[in-house]
């Protein structure tokens, strides 16, 4: 079982590229909603031109990390002035959970990690696509590159994170742009056969809000 699980949206087109204020739209239909994050802030996390190096224990070699810059946002509304320019980025509304109106039911809704936990939502752009499948540490027959790294690839695969089934999600392997749903360490969603689980509500108004159909997946670590 997965320590954290991230529940995604993903654009049917891979390189669909959001306007600024369809983030802010996006966000606004958030609130209107009751799902947003209980005490949240807003953030911009964006690259800052810095790199940290860091060595491998074993075998010495260094590996260099891109920094951010971390921008306090207050209101959704300040987001197009911050982002218009940028291709790259994430916003994220963090907080804690649950909301109003929560993104789908968990597993053990009577456990105490269901009473409050860390709940954010981000909004994610790279400057190419990259994949949106998550496979776990497995891989099945051809090359399958992990969540994040470049690709092109049309379809996604996902590993169920219980029964470890693997399930397969059409125009959905690749993304410059997705959203993310992520609810506390420890918690997991009902799934069964099907990622179409997010709270139908707040799926149509992303549709509406990015005009573009998104398909849903996950990934975890």
């Amino acid at each position: 079982m997965p320590e954290q699980y991230l529940h995604t949206l993903i654009p049917t087109d891979a390189t669909f590229v959001p306007r600024p204020e369809q983030i802010v739209q996006f966000l606004d239909g958030i609130f209107a909603l009751g799902a947003e994050p209980l005490k949240w802030n807003l953030l911009l996390a964006k690259p800052s031109g810095r790199v940290r190096e860091v060595k491998n224990p074993l075998t010495g070699e260094a590996n260099q990390i891109p920094l951010n810059d971390r921008v306090p946002i207050e209101n959704p509304s300040d987001l197009p002035s911050h982002i218009a320019d940028l291709e790259e980025y994430y916003v994220a509304l963090a907080g804690e959970g649950p909301p109003r109106t929560p993104p789908f039911p968990v597993y053990y809704e009577d456990s105490p990690f269901t009473k409050t936990y860390s709940f954010a939502v981000r909004c994610f752009l790279k400057p190419r696509p990259v994949s949106m499948s998550d496979l776990g540490d497995e891989r099945i027959g051809e090359e399958m590159p992990f969540f994040g790294q470049r690709s092109s690839r049309r379809d996604a695969l996902f590993r169920h994170p219980v029964s470890g089934e693997l399930i397969e999600v059409s125009n959905a392997g690749s993304a410059r742009f997705w959203v993310e749903f992520e609810f506390g360490k420890w918690l997991l969603p009902k799934i069964t056969d099907s990622l179409n689980i997010l709270d139908p509500s707040i799926a149509a108004m992303a549709d509406q809000a990015f005009s573009v159909f998104f398909r849903q997946g996950f990934h975890t670590f």
